[in-house]
């Protein structure tokens, strides 16, 4: 007797108490493998490698049937050939709904494959599976390129030629080279040497934590290596992303803004990220001391009110008597929202924050028009008690 004839013989035997004799699990899988071998589309090889292990495991469970379960998997046969399914393993450059192009990956159900994608998306920008994981998107990138490749060569993957080009050629890249051209001392672009003077002024003195401060804000490296040192403002110059946290429990706002003040960093964006009116007030009179403290004391604009409870009287009172509530222009040295709250003016102002502190973040900015609005910025400070849950940063 073939192997799924026998199946089908023990199931309609047994049943309805055959699930009672096996595990949940193997029982679900023989039912469907059953409903499978009565339909017209069979099993696959795979599909009876695991029928066969399955019913050697559950031999003497079923002691009606042990016999001849023994006498068929002697020498396995089957009533009809194996359903074959077509392999899509393909890595190519397409379009998104847009019309941009990136980085597919076609591929049939592949447990493996899918696990080293998943693992691989820590490295890689905005890798995004379709609901059935059949296609993954992913944005065309040099370091996305080659990490892909990389993974999904060994596995016989059906690679275009014009990745398999911009492979070999951006492997052909030397590293030294590269970073040679983009050396502050090195770079000749007139562009380049208008922003910076443009920034720091011809007559500012410059120091080598504002040199390295800017690095990515312009792009270039440093000849020097960098040490991240003790000090805040070692550790903000010296930071190798935008976002930086900085813990809340070992560093005073006042500390965060002289900093900022070293390294040349107005104006400056505040961004509220509390719920509770109480919490305002308290982190408003915190800001203002730390401003004051490093001599701040104008150019100020606070642009949102708490309604007038006993709490909100204070928070609008204090705006009003420390003037905190300069408009927005280039005078303007700190300027206050709230989170998730941009006013609709900044968006047509030509006003832009060298830096950003997000205030008890917990989250971090990461979604909303705030969010939005200071992906701009080359420093977004997040100043909390404990990391933003969403990523890790560096740490002081």
């Amino acid at each position: 007797m073939t192997v799924d004839k026998l199946l089908l013989k023990i199931i309609n035997f047994s049943s309805p108490n055959f699930g009672d004799k096996l595990s949940t699990k193997d029982s679900r899988v023989l039912t469907s493998m059953a409903s499978t071998i009565n339909s017209n589309l069979f099993i696959t090889e795979n599909q009876s490698k695991l029928l066969i292990k399955i019913l050697q495991e559950n031999c003497e469970k079923i002691p009606e049937f042990s016999e001849e379960i023994k006498t068929a998997l002697l020498s396995p046969s089957w009533s009809k050939p194996f359903r074959h399914i077509e392999q899509v393993k393909k890595f190519y450059i397409g379009k998104n709904e847009d019309q941009n192009s990136i980085l597919v990956i076609e591929l049939s159900f592949s447990s493996e494959i899918r696990k080293i994608l998943s693992n691989l998306n820590k490295h890689l920008e905005n890798l995004t599976p379709s609901t059935n994981q059949k296609i993954w998107q992913c944005e065309l990138t040099e370091k996305n390129l080659v990490l892909l490749y990389e993974a999904l060569e060994p596995y016989k993957f059906d690679i275009s030629e014009d990745i398999k080009n911009h492979y070999d050629t951006i492997k052909s890249w030397s590293e030294t080279e590269f970073r040679d051209q983009y050396l502050l001392t090195t770079m000749s672009s007139t562009n380049f040497h208008k922003a910076i003077t443009a920034d720091l002024g011809v007559q500012t003195p410059i120091d080598q934590y504002i040199i390295n401060d800017r690095s990515i804000r312009y792009q270039y490296f440093t000849e020097t290596a960098k040490n991240h040192g003790e000090t805040l403002v070692e550790v903000i110059s010296n930071r190798s992303k935008p976002r930086i946290w900085i813990d809340k429990n070992q560093h005073t706002v006042a500390d965060i803004i002289e900093s900022l003040v070293h390294l040349k960093r107005l104006p400056l964006l505040i961004v509220f990220d509390n719920v509770v009116n109480s919490k305002y007030l308290e982190t408003l009179n915190i800001l203002s001391d730390a401003l004051e403290k490093n001599g701040i004391i104008e150019g100020i604009g606070v642009y949102f009110r708490l309604t007038n409870d006993d709490v909100g009287k204070q928070f609008n009172t204090i705006i009003a008597n420390k003037k905190y509530n300069q408009q927005l222009d280039d005078n303007l040295k700190v300027a206050a929202v709230m989170s998730g709250k941009i006013p609709k003016f900044f968006l047509k102002n030509a006003w832009q924050p060298m830096s950003v502190i997000a205030l008890d973040t917990k989250m971090g900015l990461r979604h909303g028009k705030t969010s939005v609005y200071t992906n701009c910025c080359d420093l977004i400070i997040e100043y909390a008690e404990e990391k933003s849950m969403l990523e890790g940063r560096r740490i002081l």
